[in-house]
């Protein structure tokens, strides 16, 4: 191969189907979006277990507030783990993703096919807030938000993880997260059918 033949294939190999191309913001993006979820789990982690291990014991009188710090502490732990841990999925998937030489681990159709269903979930989301809810309010569009965070930071994930394994632990999680907030979203429409 001379030089002019490498000068000319050089070009070709860097513009496969890796991130190191034009993707390289997406990938940031969605890692950005992956990590932001992440510190948001841990935070919540770390303040349901400082409220378990720092409750006061309770008074004579006290029950009340010993039980709501009890409930509080393992409703913390247990949002922390539900955001936290696609997160970690997630940025542990996208190790290597922005790497000169980096391809997509799974397939093409996979791609779109998880890339359509964080899609069909937000939109399904800004749907039902739209038609259930009275008007567009602040805090509407900040779940709007909090959907949008993880849907489309895995779907990010499993788009440019050069790791099949961790792509695939990204797409399953993907898979549990938009059937919660289906499953919510159901829950949410037949209230306010009612």
């Amino acid at each position: 191969m001379t030089t002019a033949e490498a000068a000319t294939e050089a070009p070709a190999t860097a513009t496969g189907d890796g991130a190191a191309t034009g993707d390289r913001r997406l990938v940031l993006g969605a890692r950005t979006a992956l990590i932001m979820l992440l510190v948001a789990g841990v935070a919540l982690l770390g303040i349901g277990i400082a409220v378990l291990l720092l409750v006061d014991p309770p008074e004579v009188d006290g029950w009340l507030r010993t039980l709501f710090g009890s409930v509080f502490g393992y409703l913390a732990i247990a949002i922390g783990l539900i955001v936290g841990v696609p997160a970690l999925l997630g940025v542990w998937a996208m190790s290597g993703a922005t790497a000169e030489d980096a391809t997509p681990a799974l397939s093409t159709g996979i791609h779109r096919l998880m890339i359509a269903i964080a899609v069909a979930t937000l939109v399904l989301a800004a749907l039902v807030i739209l038609v259930a809810g009275q008007e567009l309010r602040l805090l509407d569009l900040a779940f709007i938000g909090i959907v949008a965070l993880p849907t489309l930071g895995l779907a990010g994930a499993i788009r440019y993880s050069p790791h099949r394994g961790r792509a695939m632990g990204a797409a399953l999680a993907l898979l549990v997260l938009a059937t919660g907030i289906g499953w919510l979203l159901l829950q949410a429409w037949l209230l306010v059918q009612r």
